[in-house]
């Protein structure tokens, strides 16, 4: 998992590059768009993203900006085939990595995906049209980062139950029973090997002895003058 949080802080640090170059990234957009005739569209995948920088590019700024937003996706899907690689062993399928799988897709329809507060990527965006046209595609990478974190700490958790269960740990943190406790008395591990009468017998045996210590047992008298 250490390398996973690794992975994790360093797409979190490209997602904050990225971020303060929104408004590039939506010019560069609106320019490959016009070049394409796709105007009227708004952007709906991935692959659409890189036919723009791969076809439709005017000048280095776009074709730069194009390439931070896939690298990005591409460390994403990289850190989804490493959660998934470590988290093969696990019977039930996680919710947050089908998700993920889903969002990071080239071929997925984004136009409908919106990213929710605490993020701000879509309200950056100038007007409704703008929104209309770019707010799935700015929503991708804050929306893929968040189900990949839940993704990565519901496999943290699934891995520490699962070693919690395992029969060595249950046999380290069992503590071997000391007493037997039977009825209104405590008998040692050893005494409730023995048969039942054996230990009945023995409990009348120092019950007897008790009794004959008592009966011996000078009465107490109080200290001073003796009486003859």
């Amino acid at each position: 998992m250490s390398e996973v949080r690794a992975k994790l802080l360093e797409i979190e640090h490209k997602q904050r590059r990225f971020r303060q170059q929104q408004f590039i990234f939506i010019t560069a957009l609106e320019r490959s768009r016009e070049h394409a005739r796709e105007r009227t569209e708004p952007v709906s995948t991935v692959a659409q993203v890189h036919k723009y920088m791969s076809h439709h590019c005017s000048n280095a700024t776009d074709r730069r900006i194009f390439s931070l937003f896939l690298e990005i996706v591409t460390d994403l899907r990289n850190t989804l085939k490493l959660l998934e690689s470590s988290g093969s062993n696990q019977s039930s399928p996680n919710e947050d990595l089908e998700a993920c799988r889903r969002l990071l897709s080239p071929g997925y329809d984004i136009r409908r995906l919106r990213a929710h507060y605490p993020h701000d990527e879509v309200n950056r965006l100038s007007c409704v049209e703008a929104r209309h046209y770019y707010g799935g595609v700015v929503s991708l990478i804050p929306t893929a980062l968040d189900s990949l974190k839940l993704a990565g700490a519901s496999s943290y958790s699934r891995g520490s139950a699962n070693r919690a269960l395992t029969p060595a740990a249950v046999a380290t943190e069992t503590p071997p029973p000391q007493l037997v406790t039977r009825g209104k008395g405590s008998m040692s591990a050893d005494q409730a090997k023995q048969p039942a009468h054996k230990v009945n017998q023995s409990r009348n045996i120092l019950s007897t002895r008790i009794g004959v210590w008592r009966a011996t047992k000078p009465a107490w008298r109080p200290p001073g003058r003796t009486r003859i």
